[in-house]
């Protein structure tokens, strides 16, 4: 059997626990029809009380001593009637039930996993759902289907949990699971024990297990997740053919990937760690691939990382991943096209974004953030201000050098021949992003396959350069829409400024016989 041994040291939550403490996991042979032999119980209620907080006390008005044995000590000028009476009133008051109510740091889906774990380790059972009596009538034990992992093929994990009440012997009474809600975390875990008052000792000692076992168990800590109030996992795959240009590689070096790897040197000189990149540059240049590959280096780290897609989620989703990420961090919080957010000077969206960003700041949070988005000119100016984001990465067309390695990595050395002009290739693909740059592959292909009539072709310079020609007129096209989609008209400027307008405090004054309304100037 495993020993859960303890030492009067003060743990990463600041409980301090005996030093004495063994505490052994029941026997998971023994049955919970077993419990009759109280010694069992007894001796294992003891010890987890010693797992008891050192700074708890039940004060229930009666000291213990060890010398004299076998007497009773009274204080002076106390008849044994009084005594006696005192001693039946504490009897009665402990053999009293309570609610015992302790919230966790952890959200309700990490927590009752947490608690089942504790249950079945600890004391060989996950205890016995209980129904409620409703004025409707019975509601039944409930058992829920969580995520607890992403297995080694790649498929999400699952665990069945209890939930709601939960009957259990060992403290004479039941649990109820639920949650609780908390300014700067948000939803929590929140576990009320209702048992007899004698057992306090024992449940504090009972919530430090669960404690413990979330500082080191957390089904979410240092892995990748959507992270709102309800966490989901997501497989990570990097793709081994991402190429970025020397200086963008050098960049998320130096300022994403470099600050997680170095998190602790940078702490002990002061640095930060809770920094904002924004990742901008058109479409396909390979900004979300860049999610992936962060997500990669965090959690080899032991860094949370958390996915948030803004043209999928509402800004409240993103309150409730940031709060996640403050509660599992260290983390890295990847926000996929923030400019849905971010690009109007004054709105309300923009507003609670910096105010987000802000309280990350002020409260020292590990906690990274690293955005993306195609439009950074549109960014308002209190966004762009330094502090909110600390380094913007463009990530624009490959250079030369870059679109040679991408096409050795994605079509294979085997697959082109030898004499490949690539100064020749680059020039007809010049400005083309990493994108444009792999639809080309398609299409030399093509060429290739027609033109040797073989499946066992090898792509030659005019394959890649007559393919990228073919596809020049696209890429321009879309590159000036794009350009256009840039330029601000009359009307967007009058739909902003009113916007903005909207936004501004209003000032409401009753004059009698209407409301005045002003606009409140700063």
């Amino acid at each position: 059997m495993e020993e859960l041994e303890t030492k009067y040291a003060t743990n990463k939550k600041g409980t301090l626990v005996s030093e004495t403490t063994e505490l052994t996991p029941v026997d998971q042979s023994k049955k919970m029809a077993n419990l009759d032999d109280k010694k069992i119980k007894e001796q294992f209620l003891t010890a987890l009380a010693e797992f008891s907080s050192s700074s708890y006390t039940a004060d229930d008005g009666v000291a213990y001593h060890k010398e004299p044995k076998n007497k009773i000590s009274l204080p002076e000028g106390m008849t044994p009637e009084k005594g006696a009476q005192a001693l039946i009133e504490v009897a009665t008051a402990n053999a009293e039930k309570q609610d015992f109510v302790h919230v966790f740091r952890a959200r309700p889906w990490d927590g009752a996993y947490a608690l089942q774990r504790v249950l079945h380790k600890f004391f060989g059972t996950t205890g016995r759902g209980k129904p409620i009596q409703t004025m409707f009538g019975k509601i039944p034990p409930r058992t829920i289907e969580i995520e607890v992992g992403v297995g080694e093929n790649g498929k999400i994990e699952t665990a069945q949990i209890p939930w709601g009440h939960i009957d259990f012997a060992y403290f004479d009474g039941h649990m109820e699971l639920g949650s609780s809600r908390d300014e700067d975390y948000g939803v929590l875990f929140s576990l009320t024990v209702n048992c007899p008052k004698k057992y306090a000792a024992a449940i504090h000692g009972f919530f430090n297990l669960i404690e413990d076992y979330l500082e080191n168990n957390s089904i979410f800590k240092g892995k990748a997740i959507k992270g709102t109030d309800n966490p989901r996992f997501i497989n990570v795959k990097t793709n081994p053919t991402i190429v970025y240009n020397t200086e963008v590689d050098r960049a998320l070096r130096n300022t994403v990937w470099g600050i997680i790897e170095n998190a602790e040197l940078l702490k002990s000189d002061n640095r930060r760690v809770n920094t904002r990149v924004l990742l901008h540059g058109p479409y396909g240049t390979g900004k979300s691939e860049c999610g992936m590959l962060t997500a990669k280096v965090a959690n080899s780290y032991g860094w949370t990382f958390i996915q948030f897609k803004s043209g999928q989620s509402s800004l409240d989703e993103l309150e409730s991943t940031i709060a996640t990420a403050k509660l599992l961090s260290p983390a890295v919080v990847f926000i996929e096209d923030i400019d849905i957010y971010a690009s109007q000077e004054g709105a309300n969206a923009q507003t609670r974004i910096t105010n987000l960003f802000d309280g990350i700041g002020s409260k020292g949070d590990e906690v990274m953030i690293v955005m993306t988005s195609n439009r950074a000119a549109d960014f308002s100016k209190g966004m762009l201000r330094a502090g909110r984001v600390d380094r913007m990465i463009e990530i624009g067309a490959l250079d030369r050098d870059a679109t040679q390695e991408l096409i050795k990595r994605v079509i294979g050395e085997k697959r082109l021949a030898k004499d490949i002009d690539y100064d020749k290739v680059w020039q007809s693909m010049e400005g083309f992003e990493p994108a444009f740059v792999r639809q080309t592959f398609d299409q030399a292909a093509v060429a290739a396959l027609i033109r040797t009539k073989s499946r066992e072709y090898v792509l030659a310079t005019e394959d890649l350069v007559g393919a990228a020609e073919l596809l020049r007129p696209q890429h321009d096209l879309h590159r000036d829409k794009e350009e256009r989609s840039k330029v601000v008209t009359i009307d967007t400027l009058v739909r902003r400024e009113f916007a903005r307008t909207l936004q501004e405090d209003l000032q409401l004054t009753w004059n009698g016989d209407e409301i005045d309304v002003s606009l409140v100037s700063h």
